[in-house]
């Protein structure tokens, strides 16, 4: 059964938010040569804006889950973050990429949807920032592609805030600093790997001490799976097997 959520906070700003990530003024007659240096600006403060929204993801996420990621898997990430933005809007959210990212694969040498066959279940709880996931019973050996030698895995996931940006002017600032990169953590007690059912799994995951998430944040599920050995009394982690991918955003 589920743990007791946490709630983390997990990435700040400085009170001046963004304000070193500048936005040249464009004017009517802006000469044809500069054209593209101001669209380049423009992007290069997306880009910033999507890293940072990035690393706020993966420093919601332990030890053992960020080992799990394939290298560059943030600057990937922020990549496709940063091709949701619309250049000329003024609010950068998160969602706008929920398209390119939901399935997002933290690790594609491994993915999430080749490496498990069973079902996740997932419905929206009482209000924005709360999921219910369920995970009916099934059979481990045949439902995962499970690595030689593991003896037991864990099912985890995390629900992420991300909070909107807005450009003003030459500054970019969070619009939700207080609901910004908080997290709802859920992880299952060691599993093992056995040719037997298990026993169904429900959870309910939500990003406590913040009251509703408000319209201006977007919630992240991500669901992982770990593997793990257990030799001389000791369990020790498997990273290059696990499988983690994000589920939805909304």
């Amino acid at each position: 059964m589920a743990r007791n959520l946490e709630l983390r906070s997990t990435f700040q700003l400085s009170g001046e938010g963004l304000g070193t990530l500048a936005q040249p003024q464009e004017s009517r007659f802006t000469p044809t040569s500069q054209v593209a240096e101001v669209k380049e600006s423009i992007n290069k403060n997306n880009f910033g804006v999507a890293t940072l929204m990035s690393k706020a993801i993966f420093s919601s996420l332990d030890e053992e889950m960020q080992e799990m990621a394939e290298a560059y898997c943030s600057k990937r990430l922020a990549s496709l973050v940063n091709k949701g933005f619309e250049t000329e809007e003024d609010i950068l959210s998160f969602r706008n990429a929920a398209g390119s990212l939901e399935n997002f694969e933290f690790n594609n040498e491994n993915t999430f949807d080749a490496g498990c066959g069973s079902k996740f279940c997932l419905r929206e709880g009482a209000h924005k920032g709360h999921v219910i996931l369920h995970v009916p019973a099934f059979i481990p050996v045949k439902e995962l592609n499970i690595p030689k030698d593991a003896t037991n895995f864990k099912i985890c996931a995390r629900l992420i805030s991300i909070s909107d940006f807005e450009r003003n002017g030459e500054q970019v600032s969070i619009l939700n600093k207080a609901q910004h990169a908080k997290v709802g953590i859920y992880e299952t007690t060691m599993l093992p790997v056995l040719r037997i059912s298990t026993q169904p799994l429900t959870a309910q995951l939500s990003i406590p001490g913040v009251g509703s998430i408000q319209n201006d944040v977007s919630a992240i599920l991500v669901l992982g799976i770990k593997f793990y050995t257990y030799k001389n009394s000791k369990f020790s982690f498997i990273p290059e097997h696990g499988m983690m991918k994000i589920m939805t955003v909304h």
